[in-house]
Protein backbone atom coordinates (compact mmCIF):
# COMPACT_ATOMS: atom_id res chain seq x y z
CA UNK A 1 0.00 0.00 0.00
CA UNK A 2 1.44 3.26 -0.90
CA UNK A 3 2.53 5.44 1.73
CA UNK A 4 2.24 9.09 2.10
CA UNK A 5 6.24 9.65 1.96
CA UNK A 6 6.47 7.97 -1.28
CA UNK A 7 8.95 9.38 -3.65
CA UNK A 8 10.28 9.02 -7.02
CA UNK A 9 14.12 8.14 -7.54
CA UNK A 10 15.74 11.19 -7.68
CA UNK A 11 17.72 10.23 -10.86
CA UNK A 12 14.93 11.46 -12.74
CA UNK A 13 14.47 14.92 -11.17
CA UNK A 14 16.30 17.11 -13.76
CA UNK A 15 17.19 15.15 -16.94
CA UNK A 16 14.40 13.00 -17.42
CA UNK A 17 10.89 14.44 -18.10
CA UNK A 18 7.53 12.30 -17.18
CA UNK A 19 4.91 14.84 -16.62
CA UNK A 20 1.53 13.73 -15.19
CA UNK A 21 -1.01 16.54 -16.38
CA UNK A 22 -3.99 16.26 -14.16
CA UNK A 23 -7.71 18.40 -15.45
CA UNK A 24 -10.75 18.69 -15.28
CA UNK A 25 -13.84 17.81 -17.74
CA UNK A 26 -14.70 21.55 -17.59
CA UNK A 27 -11.36 22.50 -18.42
CA UNK A 28 -11.12 20.24 -21.09
CA UNK A 29 -13.90 20.72 -23.04
CA UNK A 30 -13.26 24.45 -23.37
CA UNK A 31 -9.13 23.84 -23.89
CA UNK A 32 -9.65 20.41 -25.84
CA UNK A 33 -7.74 22.38 -28.76
CA UNK A 34 -4.42 23.49 -26.73
CA UNK A 35 -4.41 20.05 -24.39
CA UNK A 36 -4.91 17.95 -27.77
CA UNK A 37 -2.04 19.97 -29.59
CA UNK A 38 0.29 19.45 -26.18
CA UNK A 39 0.06 15.94 -26.07
CA UNK A 40 0.67 15.26 -29.86
CA UNK A 41 3.91 17.20 -29.01
CA UNK A 42 4.74 15.26 -26.36
CA UNK A 43 4.54 11.96 -28.51
CA UNK A 44 6.01 13.74 -31.78
CA UNK A 45 9.52 14.50 -29.00
CA UNK A 46 8.49 10.85 -27.24
CA UNK A 47 8.34 12.24 -24.49
CA UNK A 48 6.28 9.51 -21.55
CA UNK A 49 3.17 11.35 -20.68
CA UNK A 50 0.45 10.41 -18.41
CA UNK A 51 -3.19 12.30 -18.12
CA UNK A 52 -5.35 11.99 -15.57
CA UNK A 53 -9.19 13.04 -16.03
CA UNK A 54 -12.92 12.42 -14.97
CA UNK A 55 -14.26 9.51 -16.47
CA UNK A 56 -17.53 12.08 -17.94
CA UNK A 57 -14.17 14.62 -19.87
CA UNK A 58 -15.02 13.01 -23.35
CA UNK A 59 -11.56 12.92 -24.15
CA UNK A 60 -10.74 10.01 -26.53
CA UNK A 61 -9.40 7.48 -24.51
CA UNK A 62 -7.47 5.40 -27.81
CA UNK A 63 -6.49 8.91 -29.57
CA UNK A 64 -3.01 9.23 -28.13
CA UNK A 65 -1.47 5.18 -28.01
CA UNK A 66 1.63 6.73 -26.54
CA UNK A 67 -0.17 9.18 -23.32
CA UNK A 68 -1.79 7.21 -20.86
CA UNK A 69 -4.41 7.84 -19.46
CA UNK A 70 -6.86 7.62 -15.60
CA UNK A 71 -10.30 8.22 -15.22
CA UNK A 72 -10.46 9.57 -11.53
CA UNK A 73 -12.58 9.27 -9.59
CA UNK A 74 -13.04 5.45 -10.31
CA UNK A 75 -16.40 5.39 -8.40
CA UNK A 76 -18.42 8.85 -7.91
CA UNK A 77 -19.58 8.37 -4.30
CA UNK A 78 -18.56 10.12 -1.08
CA UNK A 79 -17.82 6.85 1.06
CA UNK A 80 -15.41 5.56 -2.05
CA UNK A 81 -13.08 8.56 -1.59
CA UNK A 82 -10.52 6.64 0.37
CA UNK A 83 -10.66 4.19 -2.19
CA UNK A 84 -10.67 6.15 -5.05
CA UNK A 85 -7.59 8.46 -3.95
CA UNK A 86 -5.50 4.53 -3.08
CA UNK A 87 -6.28 3.45 -6.93
CA UNK A 88 -5.30 6.87 -8.31
CA UNK A 89 -1.99 6.81 -6.54
CA UNK A 90 -0.75 3.46 -7.32
CA UNK A 91 -1.47 3.87 -11.14
CA UNK A 92 0.44 6.86 -11.06
CA UNK A 93 3.00 5.26 -8.52
CA UNK A 94 3.48 2.35 -11.92
CA UNK A 95 3.69 5.15 -14.52
CA UNK A 96 6.53 7.48 -12.18
CA UNK A 97 6.19 10.94 -12.99
CA UNK A 98 8.54 13.39 -12.45
CA UNK A 99 6.51 16.66 -12.65
CA UNK A 100 3.02 17.34 -11.81
CA UNK A 101 0.82 19.52 -14.56
CA UNK A 102 -2.08 21.25 -13.05
CA UNK A 103 -3.84 22.07 -16.30
CA UNK A 104 -6.60 24.78 -15.25
CA UNK A 105 -7.08 25.96 -11.65
CA UNK A 106 -9.84 23.38 -10.49
CA UNK A 107 -8.04 20.41 -9.56
CA UNK A 108 -5.20 22.54 -7.97
CA UNK A 109 -6.13 20.60 -4.49
CA UNK A 110 -5.54 17.48 -6.09
CA UNK A 111 -2.33 18.14 -7.85
CA UNK A 112 -0.38 19.38 -4.66
CA UNK A 113 -1.70 16.15 -3.14
CA UNK A 114 -0.24 14.09 -5.30
CA UNK A 115 2.99 16.11 -5.68
CA UNK A 116 3.55 16.14 -2.18
CA UNK A 117 2.61 12.21 -1.69
CA UNK A 118 5.67 11.55 -4.35
CA UNK A 119 7.82 13.97 -3.20
CA UNK A 120 7.69 15.98 -6.68
CA UNK A 121 7.77 19.50 -8.29
CA UNK A 122 3.76 20.59 -9.08
CA UNK A 123 3.12 23.50 -12.01
CA UNK A 124 -0.25 25.60 -12.42
CA UNK A 125 -1.35 26.38 -16.02
CA UNK A 126 -3.77 29.34 -15.49
CA UNK A 127 -5.98 30.21 -18.15
CA UNK A 128 -8.01 32.97 -17.01
CA UNK A 129 -6.76 35.92 -14.64
CA UNK A 130 -10.51 35.43 -13.13
CA UNK A 131 -10.21 33.64 -10.02
CA UNK A 132 -12.84 33.55 -7.32
CA UNK A 133 -11.31 34.17 -3.56
CA UNK A 134 -11.29 30.22 -3.18
CA UNK A 135 -9.40 29.51 -6.03
CA UNK A 136 -7.01 32.33 -5.18
CA UNK A 137 -6.51 30.54 -2.02
CA UNK A 138 -5.94 26.83 -3.44
CA UNK A 139 -2.76 28.38 -6.02
CA UNK A 140 -1.60 30.85 -3.63
CA UNK A 141 1.30 27.99 -2.08
CA UNK A 142 2.99 24.64 -3.36
CA UNK A 143 3.65 25.28 -7.00
CA UNK A 144 6.90 25.80 -8.40
CA UNK A 145 5.44 27.84 -11.68
CA UNK A 146 2.60 28.78 -12.69
CA UNK A 147 2.29 29.30 -16.72
CA UNK A 148 -0.28 31.24 -18.77
CA UNK A 149 -1.22 31.66 -21.77
CA UNK A 150 -0.89 35.49 -22.86
CA UNK A 151 1.10 38.17 -21.40
CA UNK A 152 -2.19 39.74 -20.47
CA UNK A 153 -3.15 37.64 -18.61
CA UNK A 154 0.09 36.64 -17.06
CA UNK A 155 0.29 40.28 -15.78
CA UNK A 156 -3.49 40.23 -14.55
CA UNK A 157 -2.75 37.56 -12.52
CA UNK A 158 0.41 38.89 -10.70
CA UNK A 159 -1.55 41.59 -9.96
CA UNK A 160 -4.15 39.88 -8.36
CA UNK A 161 -2.52 36.75 -7.12
CA UNK A 162 1.26 39.19 -5.46
CA UNK A 163 2.04 36.43 -3.34
CA UNK A 164 2.87 34.07 -6.39
CA UNK A 165 4.20 36.92 -9.01
CA UNK A 166 7.83 35.72 -9.09
CA UNK A 167 6.75 32.05 -10.48
CA UNK A 168 4.71 33.38 -13.62
CA UNK A 169 5.68 32.15 -16.52
CA UNK A 170 4.40 32.91 -20.19
CA UNK A 171 3.92 30.51 -22.91
CA UNK A 172 2.36 31.10 -26.48
CA UNK A 173 -0.28 28.08 -27.00
CA UNK A 174 0.96 26.62 -29.85
CA UNK A 175 -1.09 25.29 -32.76
CA UNK A 176 -1.52 24.05 -36.04
CA UNK A 177 -2.29 26.57 -39.26
CA UNK A 178 -3.61 25.41 -42.10
CA UNK A 179 -1.69 26.18 -45.55
CA UNK A 180 -4.93 27.80 -47.04
CA UNK A 181 -7.11 30.35 -46.00
CA UNK A 182 -10.61 30.40 -45.23
CA UNK A 183 -11.46 33.13 -45.16
CA UNK A 184 -14.17 34.33 -48.37
CA UNK A 185 -12.31 31.43 -50.55
CA UNK A 186 -15.46 30.30 -51.85
CA UNK A 187 -16.87 32.14 -54.59
CA UNK A 188 -20.67 32.75 -54.93
CA UNK A 189 -21.41 31.40 -51.08
CA UNK A 190 -22.75 33.94 -47.98
CA UNK A 191 -21.05 35.37 -45.83
CA UNK A 192 -20.76 33.68 -42.78
CA UNK A 193 -19.72 33.96 -39.24
CA UNK A 194 -19.39 32.06 -35.96
CA UNK A 195 -19.21 33.23 -32.19
CA UNK A 196 -18.35 30.48 -29.67
CA UNK A 197 -19.65 31.37 -26.37
CA UNK A 198 -20.55 29.66 -22.78
CA UNK A 199 -24.05 31.68 -22.92
CA UNK A 200 -23.55 32.53 -19.42
CA UNK A 201 -25.84 35.73 -19.89
CA UNK A 202 -27.95 37.37 -22.36
CA UNK A 203 -26.41 40.96 -21.54
CA UNK A 204 -23.11 39.62 -22.78
CA UNK A 205 -24.67 39.22 -26.22
CA UNK A 206 -27.53 41.19 -27.10
CA UNK A 207 -25.18 44.28 -28.32
CA UNK A 208 -23.60 41.96 -31.19
CA UNK A 209 -27.61 40.65 -31.49
CA UNK A 210 -28.69 44.46 -32.52
CA UNK A 211 -25.62 44.84 -34.31
CA UNK A 212 -26.25 42.00 -36.87
CA UNK A 213 -30.39 43.03 -36.74
CA UNK A 214 -29.28 46.52 -37.94
CA UNK A 215 -26.72 45.30 -40.72
CA UNK A 216 -29.68 42.73 -41.92
CA UNK A 217 -32.48 46.07 -42.06
CA UNK A 218 -29.76 47.82 -43.94
CA UNK A 219 -29.51 45.05 -46.61
CA UNK A 220 -26.18 42.89 -45.84
CA UNK A 221 -26.97 39.11 -46.68
CA UNK A 222 -25.27 36.18 -44.33
CA UNK A 223 -25.79 33.53 -41.78
CA UNK A 224 -24.74 33.91 -37.64
CA UNK A 225 -23.85 30.45 -36.04
CA UNK A 226 -23.76 30.32 -32.45
CA UNK A 227 -21.99 27.88 -31.14
CA UNK A 228 -22.57 26.57 -27.51
CA UNK A 229 -24.94 26.22 -24.60
CA UNK A 230 -25.67 27.21 -21.41
CA UNK A 231 -28.29 29.09 -19.46
CA UNK A 232 -28.81 32.07 -21.52
CA UNK A 233 -29.56 29.89 -24.50
CA UNK A 234 -33.24 30.49 -23.87
CA UNK A 235 -33.47 34.32 -23.47
CA UNK A 236 -30.74 34.45 -27.01
CA UNK A 237 -33.48 32.43 -29.05
CA UNK A 238 -36.27 34.37 -27.83
CA UNK A 239 -34.96 37.58 -28.90
CA UNK A 240 -33.71 35.53 -32.02
CA UNK A 241 -37.73 35.34 -32.67
CA UNK A 242 -38.70 38.80 -31.63
CA UNK A 243 -36.61 40.83 -33.39
CA UNK A 244 -36.92 38.58 -36.81
CA UNK A 245 -33.49 37.06 -37.02
CA UNK A 246 -34.62 33.52 -37.11
CA UNK A 247 -33.47 33.07 -40.82
CA UNK A 248 -30.37 34.79 -40.47
CA UNK A 249 -29.18 33.59 -36.59
CA UNK A 250 -28.59 29.52 -35.86
CA UNK A 251 -27.97 28.15 -32.40
CA UNK A 252 -25.79 24.94 -32.09
CA UNK A 253 -23.68 22.95 -29.90
CA UNK A 254 -20.32 22.84 -30.00
CA UNK A 255 -18.63 20.55 -32.38
CA UNK A 256 -14.95 19.11 -32.31
CA UNK A 257 -12.74 19.70 -34.45
CA UNK A 258 -13.82 23.19 -34.27
CA UNK A 259 -11.14 23.63 -36.78
CA UNK A 260 -13.11 21.56 -39.15
CA UNK A 261 -15.86 24.33 -38.65
CA UNK A 262 -14.17 26.97 -38.96
CA UNK A 263 -13.13 26.09 -42.44
CA UNK A 264 -16.01 26.36 -43.69
CA UNK A 265 -16.21 30.34 -42.21
CA UNK A 266 -15.83 33.50 -43.00
CA UNK A 267 -15.49 35.88 -39.88
CA UNK A 268 -14.98 34.48 -36.43
CA UNK A 269 -16.29 37.14 -33.64
CA UNK A 270 -15.59 37.25 -29.91
CA UNK A 271 -18.08 39.71 -28.88
CA UNK A 272 -17.38 39.58 -24.78
CA UNK A 273 -14.33 39.46 -22.51
CA UNK A 274 -14.15 36.71 -20.03
CA UNK A 275 -10.49 37.54 -18.73
CA UNK A 276 -9.92 34.05 -20.22
CA UNK A 277 -7.41 32.75 -22.90
CA UNK A 278 -10.15 31.79 -26.20
CA UNK A 279 -8.59 28.68 -27.82
CA UNK A 280 -11.32 28.82 -29.79
CA UNK A 281 -10.21 31.78 -31.54
CA UNK A 282 -6.62 30.75 -32.07
CA UNK A 283 -8.28 28.01 -34.02
CA UNK A 284 -9.95 30.55 -36.12
CA UNK A 285 -6.96 32.14 -36.88
CA UNK A 286 -5.16 29.11 -37.64
CA UNK A 287 -8.01 28.27 -40.18
CA UNK A 288 -7.56 31.45 -41.92
CA UNK A 289 -10.65 33.03 -41.14
CA UNK A 290 -10.59 37.12 -39.89
CA UNK A 291 -11.43 37.73 -36.90
CA UNK A 292 -13.41 40.76 -35.09
CA UNK A 293 -12.89 40.68 -31.35
CA UNK A 294 -13.64 42.77 -28.17
CA UNK A 295 -10.20 45.12 -27.91
CA UNK A 296 -10.09 44.01 -24.33
CA UNK A 297 -9.58 40.72 -25.20
CA UNK A 298 -7.10 38.43 -23.37
CA UNK A 299 -4.82 36.74 -26.62
CA UNK A 300 -1.81 38.68 -27.58
CA UNK A 301 -1.63 38.29 -31.33
CA UNK A 302 -4.62 40.46 -31.94
CA UNK A 303 -3.42 43.73 -33.31
CA UNK A 304 -6.34 46.23 -34.85
CA UNK A 305 -6.63 46.20 -38.47
CA UNK A 306 -3.55 44.49 -38.72
CA UNK A 307 -4.94 40.44 -37.37
CA UNK A 308 -8.38 41.50 -36.65
CA UNK A 309 -10.67 44.24 -36.16
CA UNK A 310 -11.43 45.08 -32.65
CA UNK A 311 -14.38 46.55 -31.07
CA UNK A 312 -15.78 47.98 -27.49
CA UNK A 313 -17.98 45.12 -26.51
CA UNK A 314 -20.49 47.57 -25.40
CA UNK A 315 -21.26 49.71 -27.97
CA UNK A 316 -23.57 48.61 -30.93
CA UNK A 317 -22.20 51.10 -33.24
CA UNK A 318 -18.75 49.78 -32.76
CA UNK A 319 -19.82 46.32 -33.39
CA UNK A 320 -21.47 47.09 -36.23
CA UNK A 321 -18.50 49.22 -38.26
CA UNK A 322 -16.02 46.01 -37.29
CA UNK A 323 -18.41 43.44 -38.91
CA UNK A 324 -19.36 46.13 -41.77
CA UNK A 325 -15.39 46.46 -42.59
CA UNK A 326 -15.39 42.63 -43.39
CA UNK A 327 -18.60 42.70 -45.41
CA UNK A 328 -17.63 45.79 -47.75
CA UNK A 329 -14.33 45.35 -48.36
CA UNK A 330 -13.58 41.35 -48.29
CA UNK A 331 -9.69 41.63 -49.69
CA UNK A 332 -9.08 43.59 -45.91
CA UNK A 333 -10.82 40.52 -44.37
CA UNK A 334 -8.38 38.21 -46.09
CA UNK A 335 -5.35 40.29 -45.61
CA UNK A 336 -6.27 40.20 -41.90
CA UNK A 337 -6.78 36.63 -41.79
CA UNK A 338 -3.40 35.92 -43.68
CA UNK A 339 -1.79 37.94 -41.41
CA UNK A 340 -3.17 36.36 -38.34
CA UNK A 341 -1.91 32.98 -39.33
CA UNK A 342 1.68 34.49 -40.70
CA UNK A 343 2.14 35.53 -36.60
CA UNK A 344 0.87 31.99 -35.40
CA UNK A 345 3.46 30.38 -37.58
CA UNK A 346 6.08 32.25 -36.83
CA UNK A 347 5.04 32.50 -32.48
CA UNK A 348 2.52 29.74 -32.00
CA UNK A 349 4.19 26.66 -33.01
CA UNK A 350 2.98 23.45 -31.20
CA UNK A 351 7.01 22.87 -31.01
CA UNK A 352 8.16 26.18 -29.34
CA UNK A 353 5.14 25.51 -27.09
CA UNK A 354 6.69 22.05 -26.18
CA UNK A 355 10.12 23.32 -25.79
CA UNK A 356 9.31 26.46 -23.51
CA UNK A 357 7.21 24.01 -21.36
CA UNK A 358 10.14 21.36 -21.10
CA UNK A 359 12.46 24.36 -20.29
CA UNK A 360 10.29 24.98 -17.50
CA UNK A 361 9.81 21.34 -16.07
CA UNK A 362 13.60 21.03 -15.88
CA UNK A 363 14.10 24.20 -14.28
CA UNK A 364 11.17 23.69 -11.89
CA UNK A 365 12.13 20.21 -10.95
CA UNK A 366 16.02 21.44 -10.93
CA UNK A 367 15.26 24.11 -7.93
CA UNK A 368 12.57 21.74 -6.39
CA UNK A 369 15.05 19.10 -5.58
CA UNK A 370 17.93 21.58 -4.71
CA UNK A 371 15.63 22.95 -1.93
CA UNK A 372 14.68 19.31 -0.95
Amino acid sequence: MLQNDTTIPNQTAADVIRPLIISDSRTIQRFYSPLRHLLFGFEAQDIPCCIVVPPDSQIELNFWPGIEIIEYPTWRFPLFYRQNRLRLLSQVERFKPTIVHCFGTATAPLAKAVGCTFNIPVVLTANSAGQSLLRRWRIRNGFSAVITPSNRIAELFKNRNPRIAPLVRQINTGTFVDETCACFSRQGQIPSMIVVSDFLRFDDLEPFLNAIRHLVIDGYEFLVVLMGDGPAEEDIRKFIHAVGLANTVNISPQMRPLRAVFRGADIFVQPCVTERFDPAMLEAAGAGIAIVADKSNADDFLLNNVTAVLFDNRDELSIYSALQKFLDDREFAKSTASAAQNHLRGSHSVSSMVDNLLTIYSQAASAFFASH
